[in-house]
């Protein structure tokens, strides 16, 4: 029987469909309350095994300019499969966070010609099926959202819109978080920095714009940042001054 719209099936979880409009409401509401990275992902792939029903999720960021990193998935086999990934440079989850399709539907992992390497090491794991949906903004991909599954042929075009709806869900709620924490540690970082030319002013008896400068030669000649110039400033405090 043909699904409605906007469900997709919940197998052997004692329902026989999840209201997926209700489910995303509900994860964009305790996405709204995260403000962690590592909390995001946790929500993020907690949601997406209920939505599609599928044993297994994990997401593949874009650290930087060419670094991947894959944070904790759903499982340890989850983990597996994305290193395997890395480390034999094929995926379709590598393949979405580096421009390729927006997103990959996989129904027989083993036997797909696209990664003769991956396709049988991630079989060897358990895994059958998966989907692979790319996470974006309007200017660059920032990772891959993959599902799992132990089932050849377990998904289909519907579990790929919503899918499809997840990643939109998570690209946001990861880009908040990563703006969150950014401005965080640039107040931090501020904060710092002004206890470090407090302590210098007072040491050398310098004003605020000539106690900066100190730092800022500090940071140019040790080729460090000014955070951690002042944070040696801070470590140091009781023997800076004294000849």
């Amino acid at each position: 029987m043909p699904r409605e719209p906007g469900r997709a099936r919940l197998e052997g979880r004692g329902r026989g469909s999840v209201d997926v409009s209700r489910l995303l409401s509900q994860m964009s509401r305790e996405l709204a309350d995260l403000d962690t990275h590592a909390g995001t992902v946790e929500a993020v792939t907690r949601y997406a095994c209920t939505a599609v029903g599928c044993e297994d999720a994990g997401l593949m960021l874009v650290m930087g300019r060419n670094r991947v990193e894959t944070p904790a998935g759903t499982s340890e086999d989850v983990d597996r499969a994305h290193q395997l990934q890395a480390e034999l440079d094929e995926g379709p989850c590598l393949d979405s966070v580096r421009g390729g399709d927006e997103l990959h539907l996989v129904n027989d992992i083993a036997g797909d010609p696209r990664w003769p390497a991956w396709g049988p090491a991630a079989a060897e794991l358990g895994y059958r099926s998966t989907i692979g949906a790319s996470l974006e903004t309007a200017t660059r991909r920032i990772g891959s959202l993959n599902l799992y599954s132990r089932r050849a042929g377990a998904f289909d075009e519907a579990d790929v819109e919503v899918a499809r709806l997840l990643a939109a869900h998570a690209t946001v709620a990861l880009a908040a978080a990563d703006t969150e924490q950014q401005l965080r540690a640039a107040v931090e970082s501020r904060t710092i920095i002004g206890q470090a030319q407090g302590i210098v002013m007072r040491a050398f008896d310098l004003d605020a714009s000539r106690a900066f400068a100190y730092l800022t030669r500090l940071s140019q000649d040790q080729n460090i940042k000014l955070s951690q110039v002042a944070e040696q400033v801070i470590a140091d405090r009781h023997r800076i001054g004294r000849s």
